[in-house]
């Protein structure tokens, strides 16, 4: 794998727990307060939450070079032939990251990969990253599904470094065992050399008022003291926000609630956190 870019990727075998809210904020903070050129590639699915977050929905209902062409056997072929299918593919957002939005060819495309030896299965966004996003990009954040698939997969592969944001609760901790096993497997695997690592793992949508946030949170600095970041706090803001097309980034202060300035700040806590790990790297 090259070491030209810095990639993460935000997974979590479930859906709900943060990942995409995640991705955005650390996006924004690495763009603003790193001067880091970001994109971030959504690869969770149909609805578009990405876009959706940073307010472009509307212009990316059907994108006329999808994310989904680059996992297909013409890919090469269209890379070849169509001019400028990269910028094509990239939407600016008004905080500063750049972003490749879903489309509905994915489902397809995880299908369709069923059917290639497993040799050539997993290395397609690896080889779309090291091609087309390293040359104008310090760091790509991908947004993966919340479930095992080969577009998962093949995110786990091309990334690496995997962030885990988790909403406290029992089966949100058992999904985090189920996750090490995961990358565990994939490292052990002989036909392919990816080593994928949990980076950064930290809990969202918390409530601290309640004695369960703080025993989960207390759970994942004790296991985990190495890559154990800032918990995030649960706020009104986020939601508020997220309807408006924007994230906490987006707001002056005198128009957050207390615990939007600490979501906030968490989040900036956490992207210097995993930057800190990939540039060790």
């Amino acid at each position: 794998m090259g070491n030209s870019i810095m990639r993460s990727c935000a997974y979590v075998p479930k859906g709900g727990v943060g990942k995409t809210t995640s991705t955005a904020h650390i996006a924004v903070s690495a763009t603003q307060d790193h001067g880091l050129d970001v994109l971030v590639i959504d690869l969770a699915g149909t609805q578009n939450d990405l876009a959706t977050q940073f307010g472009i929905a509307d212009e990316v209902t059907d994108p006329d070079a999808p994310i989904s062409a680059i996992f297909g056997e013409n890919w090469s072929f269209i890379r070849e032939n169509i001019d400028d299918v990269f910028d094509r593919m990239v939407f600016a957002t008004d905080e500063g990251p750049d972003l490749i939005p879903a489309d509905d060819g994915l489902g397809a495309e995880d299908n369709n990969l069923a059917n290639v030896p497993r040799e050539n299965r997993y290395d397609r966004l690896e080889s779309f990253i090291e091609d087309e996003v390293a040359p104008q990009y310090d760091l790509v954040l991908l947004d993966l599904p919340g479930k095992e698939d080969n577009i998962t997969i093949n995110g786990l592969f091309a990334a690496e470094n995997v962030i885990a944001p988790l909403r406290p609760g029992e089966f949100e901790r058992k999904q985090l065992e189920n996750l090490e096993r995961e990358l565990a497997l994939i490292r052990d695997d002989e036909d392919h050399d990816a080593q994928p690592q949990l980076r950064l793992v930290f809990a969202t949508m918390v409530d601290q008022t309640t004695n369960l946030a703080d025993e989960f949170t207390d759970s994942l600095e004790s296991e985990y003291p190495e890559i154990a970041g800032t918990s995030v706090s649960e706020s009104a803001n986020i939601g508020n926000e997220q309807a408006a097309g924007q994230t906490l980034f987006a707001l002056p202060d005198d128009e957050l609630y207390t615990t939007g300035k600490r979501a906030r700040n968490a989040y900036r806590e956490l992207t210097t956190d995993l930057l800190n790990r990939l540039d060790a790297r």
